[in-house]
């Protein structure tokens, strides 16, 4: 029993690895595009000619970057999570061990999703923080 149960996660492993690694090109992006797009998306406006950036875009860099560590973090404990289940091998404290985690990690989730929904409203409706938003004097 226990062979099957590791043969099946193994494939299991390998199929997900090719889905996610294996076949895709991948293209550099210079460091300016990048910062750019990460700014556009905090909801600032970010000019490649330029160097400078203001304390708004700034926090906004800084909070995206958090909020994508926190998502990465997610996604490892879901794995692990995953992985201790599968070899649980009828274990009830190893599943119920994995079953909090999954749950601990799906809440966590949802408190970075609202997180990020608050911040992006907060600066839509600063002074000057996004293109549109905000109430600031022209």
């Amino acid at each position: 029993m226990t062979k099957k149960i590791f043969t099946t996660s193994a494939w299991t492993i390998i199929i997900a690895g090719q889905l996610l690694f294996g076949g895709h090109t991948v293209k550099a992006q210079s460091t300016s595009s990048v910062m750019e797009y990460l700014r556009l998306v905090a909801g600032g406006s970010y000019d490649v000619n330029t160097n400078e950036n203001t304390l708004l875009d700034n926090i906004a860099t800084i909070i995206q970057v958090v909020l994508g560590l926190l998502g990465t973090i997610f996604v490892i404990l879901m794995i692990y999570a995953g992985i201790l289940w599968m070899t649980a091998g009828g274990n009830d404290t190893q599943v119920k061990k994995a079953q909090n985690i999954i749950q601990r990690a799906a809440i966590g989730l949802l408190i970075v999703v609202l997180a990020y929904a608050i911040t992006y409203f907060i600066f839509q409706n600063l002074p000057n923080g996004g293109e549109s938003g905000g109430q600031g004097s022209a």
